[in-house]
């Protein structure tokens, strides 16, 4: 059985990693500052050697016979251990014989000043050196202890170390509380995530404070939750909307079905107008689930563009042409082909899916026949500048109410459904439409006004 790692928050992490650091920095400026006060002390301790030493050589200057000198009255400090001998290296008085000759190897006159441990001392500063006075050779020699050194130093290096530990405490405690604060949002985004169900679309997180990079990490959250919500709500009206589509034609084959197989098939007129309705029916259907696979396409980058270069003004007069000869029976267009104004400026070559720009024109002609007045004016209009081609569809029919116009590029939208039972469709068209042009790196928008007509606008790049 596997031990499960402990999980480590990256609040704690972070406070863990900050406070050793911390504690480093202090640990090494402890050991420097103690370092350094030391050398100072020592240094002084070599002053103050050096100053005894000319004590005792001025007392042996004077004095008239070397039995005869007090040493003890020396103005020497008592933490000082001194010691004089002969020539040959005899003790002649020391205040702390205990210590013992320490080799003087340097002819130097200021002698030689060094380090040494003696039985449990654990070290001391001395300096040794040799003097003639009157005729006669002296070592003359002086020491001090480290403990007497780092007396000096009072509580320096326990106030540095307990203010060492009590600094990483501190800011152990305070970085915990700090972190905590400034990573709430990322614990709410962790929350909120949690809580998320496609019936909880509508959570998000309380972005307050600073505009810093949680903030911003924050809104992005919210942000991508607000796109999830709109996706998933299109997602299900649009299974709402298939399902509606597809309820009406099979409800009307199932009828004539069931009327057919009841008693309909003996009647030659009853048979032949329920196989037309099926057959428009079918035909319907196929319509709908063609458009609703051309859209999936779109949707999952699939499409493919088969782009070319040729002329703008010849596909808007072949999309005049082939709309007037399919739509020849509407009373709009009826014996007046002048109802369809093609305005296109000459050479203007654009490098696109010619076909694929064909249907989109046919959709925005198609719209404008069906919910234009008689006698109703089209007009499709292209234009060019050094960047892009621009191209007008307009028609001067009932319009579309300003509230509805950010929707009639959804799928399945329809303005107004009582006229769509009479005009037909699925409200799939200008979705269509607005998937191939955005294919093309371009975009469409409406223009209405109710009661006067629509603009469908398009912008394509030239290249």
């Amino acid at each position: 059985m596997s031990l499960k790692r402990r999980r480590l928050s990256i609040s704690r992490r972070l406070t863990l990693i900050y406070s050793l650091i911390l504690f480093s920095i202090l640990l090494v400026f402890t050991v420097f500052t103690i370092f350094i006060t030391s050398e100072y002390i020592r240094e002084g301790s070599k002053v103050e050697l050096e100053a005894s030493i000319s004590i005792i050589s001025d007392y042996l200057k004077n004095a008239p016979a070397i039995d005869q000198i007090s040493f003890k009255n020396m103005d020497i400090s008592y933490s000082v251990v001194y010691s004089i001998f002969d020539k040959d290296r005899q003790l002649i008085y020391s205040n702390k014989p205990d210590i013992p000759f320490l080799e003087n190897n340097t002819k130097d006159k200021k002698g030689i000043f060094g380090d040494v441990s003696i039985k449990r001392r654990r070290g001391i500063v001395y300096i040794n050196r040799m003097v003639d006075i009157n005729g006669a050779t002296y070592y003359i020699q002086t020491a001090k202890g480290f403990d007497d050194i780092l007396e000096h130093a009072g509580v320096l290096p326990k106030t540095l170390l307990t203010i060492t530990v009590l600094g990483t405490l501190v800011s152990y405690i305070s970085g915990s509380i700090l972190s905590k604060r400034l990573l709430k949002p990322i614990q709410d985004i962790s929350r909120t995530a949690k809580e998320i169900t496609s019936k909880s679309l509508d959570k998000r997180i309380l972005a307050d404070g600073p505009e810093d990079e949680l903030k911003e990490l924050a809104d992005t959250f919210n942000s991508m939750i607000g796109r999830l919500e709109t996706d998933f709500e299109r997602q299900v009206r649009f299974a709402s909307d298939v399902s509606h589509e597809l309820r009406t034609p099979l409800s009307i084959i199932h009828g004539h079905v069931n009327m057919l197989s009841r008693w309909g098939k003996n009647d030659p007129q009853v048979l032949e107008k329920s196989l037309a309705t099926i057959k428009n029916e079918t035909d319907s259907m196929n319509r709908l689930i063609e458009n609703m696979l051309y859209l999936a396409k779109g949707d999952n980058n699939a499409l493919i563009l088969q782009k070319e270069k040729f002329s703008l003004c010849m596909l808007l007069r072949e999309v005049v042409e082939e709309t007037l000869l399919t739509n020849n029976q509407h009373s709009i267009l009826y014996k007046c082909e002048d109802n369809i104004v093609v305005k296109c400026e000459d050479n203007i070559v654009v490098k696109a899916d010619y076909n694929a720009l064909k249907q989109v024109l046919r959709i925005l002609v198609d719209n404008s026949i069906k919910y234009s007045i008689p006698p109703g004016e089209i007009s499709i209009e292209g234009k060019a500048d050094e960047k892009s081609v621009f191209i007008t569809v307009s028609d001067k029919g009932s319009g579309i109410p300003k509230e509805c116009q950010p929707y009639v590029f959804d799928r399945f939208y329809r303005v107004d459904e009582s006229r769509s039972k009479t005009t037909g469709g699925a409200g799939l068209g200008l979705s269509i439409a607005k998937q191939i042009v955005q294919s093309h790196n371009g975009t469409i928008s409406v223009e209405s006004e109710e009661g006067k007509g629509t603009k469908m606008k398009i912008s394509i790049p030239l290249d």
